[in-house]
């Protein structure tokens, strides 16, 4: 059978879209370029938001009126499966995200094996889904009631995953879950997430190591010994912890379990342990108990912290969550202070960049621009420009000579390194 796939979403989703295609592939069946010509569709849905989940719908009746199967996976289901409707919805299964390595079987018995041609495409940049769910019980997210509680994947798993991930091509292994520092809590011994960094910085090959989101909360516990890992150069010094408001008031009425100086706490010691460390964060703004002062306060941290990347969101009130039951602000309230909040994040985001002009080291090329540039990585994870197409997984010296709000620009400065062979699983 020849099926499409396609994810929506953060990096677990990307992740597991991509794995749903190598199973599926390995049973036997075709991998789909575009849903034109193909016999069935996976969609990996996201409903982290109201509007986002609107497309969801509206992508999922484009993708059943190209292809004569459809399978939904993802955070609709089961929870939101019932906005799916019409006749296309007798052509659609719904599969649980933990159900997910079904799928092959769900489409049947391939027939025959697949063209050659038809593969999988792997990126330079892959993720390895280290749990599914998470131990936090935050007031507004959906994805925590479409994942459930926390199930790590045991250490010997996930270093298989990785050294596949590095004998598929790639050079970039982003660890992923919703919460990355929570991970081994519920498994015997409760290992934490330091050792297994230990663990994953043991396997053989030239690939950097991402790590993906994480609570403060779960953090906090581990901050001390994760931080001296993190240090390690086989490791991105990048840090995305989202603080959703610098009011206590309103981390509180979300139930986010620390408060606005953890938060900065956190902060200072990972700067201080990783000099250099790029710091991506998260802010929900117009929750429904934030009053001026509050935003005011959210301000206030961003200034004094001062992140690489901050992920604006305004507040989506998601059905079955305990701040959809709570009063919404005003629309023209919320949209003001999302809009104060952008602004402040662009200019924060722009004179943090800045401070890298002059900057010479060596960079990991990971993408590649439309318009024959080059997108490289620094130990911290910032991206730079450069404007000539090298090869994909290569180090460059490279010099920073600009900057913009999101990315820097440069040049190399001398020859790249090639990519060496992947070594096997």
């Amino acid at each position: 059978m020849h099926v499409y796939v396609e994810s929506y979403g953060c990096a677990q989703n990307q992740g597991e879209g991509r794995t749903i295609a190598r199973d599926l592939h390995a049973a036997g069946h075709s991998i789909a370029a575009s849903p034109e010509g193909a016999d069935a569709g996976v969609l990996v849905s996201c409903a982290v938001i109201g509007p986002t989940e609107a497309r969801m719908v509206e992508r999922w009746r484009e993708l059943a009126q190209s292809v004569p199967r459809v399978i939904v996976t993802g955070c609709l289901v089961p929870l939101r499966t019932g906005l799916l409707t019409g006749e296309e919805r007798r052509r659609t299964t719904f599969v649980p995200i933990r159900d997910q390595v079904r799928i092959p079987e769900l489409l049947g018995p391939t027939g025959s094996p697949p063209a050659a041609s038809s593969t999988v495409a792997d990126p330079v940049a892959q993720e390895v889904v280290l749990a599914q769910g998470c131990t936090s019980h935050c007031t507004y997210c959906f994805s925590r009631l479409a994942r459930g509680r926390l199930q790590s994947v045991p250490p010997d798993e996930v270093i298989r995953r990785v050294r596949a991930a590095h004998a598929r091509g790639a050079v970039e292994i982003r660890l992923s879950s919703l919460d990355t520092s929570a991970w081994g809590i519920d498994l015997a011994g409760a290992p934490r997430l330091p050792q297994l960094m230990d663990a994953v910085a043991g396997v053989s090959g030239a690939f950097s190591v991402r790590v993906g989101m994480m609570s403060p909360q779960t953090l906090a516990e581990i901050h001390e010994e994760y931080f001296r890992r993190l240090a390690d150069p086989r490791f991105f010094t990048f840090l995305h912890l989202p603080v959703q408001s610098g009011s206590d008031a309103v981390l509180g009425a979300m139930r986010r379990g620390y408060g606005a100086a953890d938060f900065r706490h956190l902060v200072a010691a990972a700067r201080a342990s990783c000099p250099g460390l790029m710091l991506a964060t998260d802010v929900i703004t117009g929750f429904p108990t934030e009053t001026e002062d509050d935003h005011r306060a959210t301000l206030e941290l961003l200034r004094e912290v001062a992140p690489e990347v901050v992920n604006v969101t305004r507040f989506s009130p998601r059905p079955g969550t305990p701040a959809a039951r709570m009063e919404e602000l005003p629309p023209r309230v919320a949209k003001r202070r999302s809009r104060e909040i952008a602004e402040e994040r662009q200019a924060l985001a722009r004179g943090r960049l800045e401070r890298w002009i002059g900057f010479e080291g060596s960079a990991r090329v990971l993408e590649h621009g439309d318009d024959g540039s080059s997108v490289a990585r620094l130990p911290n994870y910032l991206p730079v420009v450069l404007p000539e197409r090298l090869s994909l997984g290569a180090n460059a010296p490279i010099r920073v000579d600009g900057a913009r709000s999101t990315y820097l620009l440069g040049r190399r400065t001398g020859p790249a390194e090639a990519l060496p062979p992947a070594l096997p699983p």
